[in-house]
């Protein structure tokens, strides 16, 4: 399942040496908050949102001026990996890593450790999101080789992405900073004081006043040795099938252990595998016009609005129309008069209405569809 193997099975490498740092662009979420266009069979990182290119392509690219080809994998789900080919074909053909079935990032994160650790040994992986928005890339980079450089000074330190915010999201996650322990490249690197979850909109508020919180973008920079360590310290269960399917690298029963080993490992994400529980993490402010793009409402706070507010994508015609966004894949003529803060998109099977500020509940309906034997196509 995974087409790293036959790299592994050549045993490139005799003897260990320095590498340069692996961009390993994660693609196995579905995300059901963009439903109708995020379906199972082509979730929203295999999209075009804003541009020509799907935002995996946007992912893979982001990264041009400090990775090579040779640098760059991308993870993904056993039933996307056609996706991938397809709109990745300058991947390198053993640089996929395809997960036989969906465990969350923390058993991802392990995989993508285990297989890199084994084929470049010593090196640093940044592991990144396919499916956000950065409209700095330049400086997304620049934020990478700092955090690069930091770990050549501290090798056992966990070092997260950290986006600083412009508004009081209640949507995302947020890390509070501590003080600063190290300066890479001019950037400071901040200990993590304490992550928080998704907070109500007061406590949302004074994060973003008091300035010593960030939202966490889930991308990290960290050695693949120290994350493998860990995993046998917090999740040793998680850790002993890392290692069957390790022990396996370079064998003819490869993959028949990772595909009996791999669905087994516990579900869970790598932020409550580790990141919470270790002792040595940090993260660097990256001011990069970051959005996860998580629900059709978040496309008008990064994406060009007209003067009402509107972002309107597809044949669309309106009269007195404001805060309203429409998304649409057929050619179908949709008609707007005297509406606003509406969200409407449109497939050639379904269309979705609701309020735009209330878009983050469409994973309810994603919930109804699922409970629905009768309703399961539209998934």
């Amino acid at each position: 399942m995974c087409q790293l193997f036959a790299a592994l099975r050549c045993e490139l490498f005799d003897s260990f040496e320095e590498f340069e740092m692996k961009f390993v662009i994660r693609a196995g979420g579905i995300g059901t908050r963009l439903w109708p266009y995020s379906r199972q069979r082509q979730p929203k990182q295999f999209h075009a949102f804003e541009g020509d290119r799907t935002m995996i392509q946007e992912a893979f690219h982001r990264v041009d001026s400090i990775a090579s080809d040779e640098d760059r994998y991308v993870s993904t789900g056993a039933n996307h990996s056609g996706l991938v080919r397809q709109q990745l074909p300058e991947l390198i053909e053993d640089h996929l890593i395809v997960e036989p079935a969906l465990r969350n990032t923390g058993p991802a994160v392990g995989l993508e450790c285990v297989l890199l650790e084994h084929h470049s040994p010593g090196c640093t992986i940044a592991s990144l999101g396919s499916d956000h928005h950065i409209g700095k890339p330049e400086v997304f980079c620049k934020s990478l080789e700092a955090a690069e450089h930091a770990l050549e000074s501290f090798p056992d330190s966990l070092i997260l992405v950290g986006v600083r915010p412009w508004c009081a999201e209640t949507g995302y996650g947020y890390i509070q900073k501590g003080s600063v322990f190290h300066e890479a490249n001019g950037e400071p690197i901040y200990e993590v004081s304490a992550f928080t979850e998704k907070p109500d909109a007061d406590t949302a508020q004074s994060y973003f006043e008091s300035g010593n919180f960030l939202w966490n973008s889930n991308m990290f920079v960290w050695r693949a040795a120290t994350v493998l360590r860990l995993f046998e310290e917090f999740e040793p269960e998680i850790y002993a099938g890392l290692m069957k399917i390790k022990e396996a690298l370079g064998t003819s029963n490869a993959e028949k252990v990772m595909e009996a080993v791999y669905p087994t490992l516990k579900e869970i994400a790598i932020d409550n595998a580790i990141l919470e529980k270790a002792d040595k993490v940090a993260v660097i402010e990256a001011d990069i016009d970051w959005s996860d793009i998580g629900s059709w409402g978040a496309m008008s706070d990064v994406l060009p609005t007209d003067d009402a507010k509107n972002l309107l994508n597809g044949n669309v015609i309106q009269i007195d129309t404001k805060e309203t966004t429409v998304y649409a894949q057929t050619d179908k003529l949709i008609a707007l008069v005297g509406v606003e803060n509406l969200a409407v998109i449109e497939t050639e099977d379904a269309i979705l209405i609701c309020p735009r500020d209330q878009t983050q509940r469409v994973r309810e309906i994603v919930g109804r569809l699922s409970a629905d034997e009768k309703l399961k196509d539209y998934l």
